[in-house]
């Protein structure tokens, strides 16, 4: 539900800025309404003043006029919808204030809760009941474990750390190699799995760390491949970052990244 507020005044926001640019475009535009005669086969501009019987032809060469006019009802009515959209975000936003179904679990008595399986939850009991939830994880050369990040998970690189540390330091919910079954009994353990509350998804992070190796490569293609083939790919649910001895992990890009995929 916080994810449903955001959206709502970033929109009141998107709305008040559209209500401040048509507000300067009525100030500036020329008196009078715009009127036109469709009737033949070039369109005939007229300037209605504030007496309906009182029309002043537009000639064609004066294009700032007509548009000055047209921009000025399109602008009146842009600011009609806008401020009538505002009021209704305000009544929804102040019937959510702590009266959201998305609660409802939540301040349920431990002595029920346990007796319902939840239907909807709220944004934080979401992230502590995936959280805390036990995973199948990868068992394929443990010893190469020998990073571990502020959540107390071990990985295998340093950029990995930083991966899972920004995760963490965000407050967005990750598992570390989780095993991810896909269509042909394969199973997959993406680096990350993510939960990605503010959208109600699920987003899967591969880092690509050793693409100067062929073999390496090679299976992250067919990695990849079979992602595609179950409904996972870059662009929709799944972030790839890289490095290579020539190219190092652009850790701030990737943090700014995080940032706006799962935060803004």
């Amino acid at each position: 539900m916080d994810s449903l507020v955001r959206e709502l005044l970033a929109r009141k926001l998107s709305l008040e800025r559209a209500i401040e640019k048509a507000q300067k475009a009525i100030n500036s535009a020329p008196d009078g309404r715009l009127y036109v005669d469709a009737s033949r086969k070039t369109p005939q501009y007229y300037c209605v003043s504030d007496c309906p019987s009182k029309r002043v032809y537009i000639p064609q060469k004066e294009k700032a006029v007509i548009s000055g006019l047209a921009g000025k009802e399109y602008a009146e009515k842009i600011i009609s919808k806008a401020q009538k959209e505002m009021k209704m975000i305000d009544r929804y936003l102040m019937h959510l204030n702590g009266d959201s179904a998305d609660l409802l679990y939540s301040r349920l008595p431990d002595s029920r809760k346990n007796l319902v399986a939840p239907i909807l939850l709220d944004e934080e009991t979401s992230r502590i009941r995936w959280s805390s939830q036990n995973y199948e994880r990868s068992d394929s050369h443990k010893e190469h474990l020998k990073f571990q990040t502020r959540k107390g998970d071990l990985v295998r690189s340093k950029s990995e750390v930083f991966i899972a540390n920004t995760y963490f330091d965000y407050g967005i919910p990750y598992r570390y190699e989780a095993a991810l079954p896909l269509k042909n009994h394969i199973t997959c353990h993406p680096d990350f799995t993510i939960l990605d509350i503010s959208h109600h998804r699920i987003v899967y992070h591969e880092h690509l760390g050793g693409l100067d190796k062929p073999d390496y490569v090679a299976d992250q293609i067919w990695k990849l491949n079979e992602y595609r083939k179950n409904g996972i790919f870059l662009g929709k649910n799944l972030i790839i970052t890289f490095e290579t001895e020539e190219y190092p992990f652009d850790s701030e890009q990737f943090r700014r990244s995080a940032r706006e995929i799962f935060l803004q």
